[in-house]
């Protein structure tokens, strides 16, 4: 199976969301980051995962690094493949998912109901992008 970084913005939700439940179903072979990290992930998120039997082994967001981009198969990225170096970008599929937040800016809050919503929209993706890969 190949490696999948996840990378969105802050690596708040929707990365982390994505790397969990990639791994859930795969077993460890994703992995997230930010590209302008927070300090801490949301707290909704652990919840609405915890909702489907999945416990966050690393909760802790952390920053895309270079050796991460080189060690991935396959990058997936949430409104943020631009921010990336461009010898990265053939491995870079970008899901146009969320509002993309600008580097330096405080994300939104958002409740849990948004975050099961979010969930349930990315556990499709993953699904979605594991059968594609396991094709090639």
């Amino acid at each position: 199976m190949k490696k999948i970084l996840f990378i969105c913005p802050s690596n708040l939700r929707r990365s982390k969301i994505a790397e969990a439940i990639c791994n859930k179903i795969t077993g460890n072979i994703a992995w997230s980051a930010g590209v302008d990290p927070v300090k801490n992930i949301d707290k909704n998120v652990i919840t609405a995962l915890k909702e489907i039997g999945i416990e966050l082994k690393n909760p802790k967001p952390k920053k895309v690094t270079e050796k991460m981009l080189e060690d991935a198969d396959k990058i997936i990225t949430f409104r943020c493949a631009d921010l990336l170096p461009k010898k990265f970008l053939n491995k870079v599929e970008n899901w146009e998912y969320g509002r993309k937040r600008k580097i330096g800016e405080k994300p939104l809050e958002r409740g849990l109901d948004e975050i099961r919503q979010m969930r349930d929209n990315i556990y499709k993706r993953v699904e979605d992008l594991i059968k594609r890969l396991d094709k090639f």
